[in-house]
């Protein structure tokens, strides 16, 4: 083993913070005996192996969910949906709060069209906020199922004619 300079191995030992807090390193130690007694380092590997899983895990997020998942999961909670309307529910949206948004306003409406829960779920943002607006819009406003939608729904971009 070559000899690592003063600053190098109080950067590479950080052991010494650990034992403080108490915990133990659980990644690969490069251990060795020099005149006597055993000195332990961290290896250049297991500092590599870390920095790659900690860049891996921040870009995991990045490629997470995209329309073509809420699809899929619009297709699981609800068969009979077509694709239309399944596309609009899910169009330029990046997380799954829309299909959490139907599948809430499904369990408090009994009788909700399908195409009044979409209007109301697509673009939103919060799934659990809507769906409680939507309820106190319905029960305390006593506002129909449309104006209730138009209330408590993500805004639509009107389409100029």
């Amino acid at each position: 083993m070559t000899d690592c300079s003063e600053a190098t191995y109080s950067l590479l030992q950080p052991q010494r913070l650990w034992s403080a807090a108490g915990l133990r390193p659980t990644f690969l130690i490069a251990r060795w005996r020099r005149n006597g007694t055993t000195d332990t380092r961290w290896s250049r590997g297991a500092i590599r192996s870390v920095l790659l899983v900690a860049a891996a895990t921040c870009s995991a997020g990045a490629l997470g969910y995209d329309p073509l998942d809420c699809l899929n999961d619009i297709a699981k909670v609800d068969p009979g949906i077509n694709v239309g309307s399944a596309t609009r529910l899910c169009s330029g949206t990046w997380t799954a709060e829309p299909v959490r948004c139907y599948v809430g306003v499904s369990k408090v409406d009994d009788g909700v069209p399908r195409f009044i829960a979409i209007d109301l779920c697509a673009g939103a943002v919060d799934a659990e906020k809507t769906v409680a607006c939507y309820v106190r819009a319905s029960t305390e406003q006593k506002l129909n199922r449309g104006l209730a939608t138009t209330l408590c729904g993500a805004k639509k971009v009107e389409k100029q004619q």
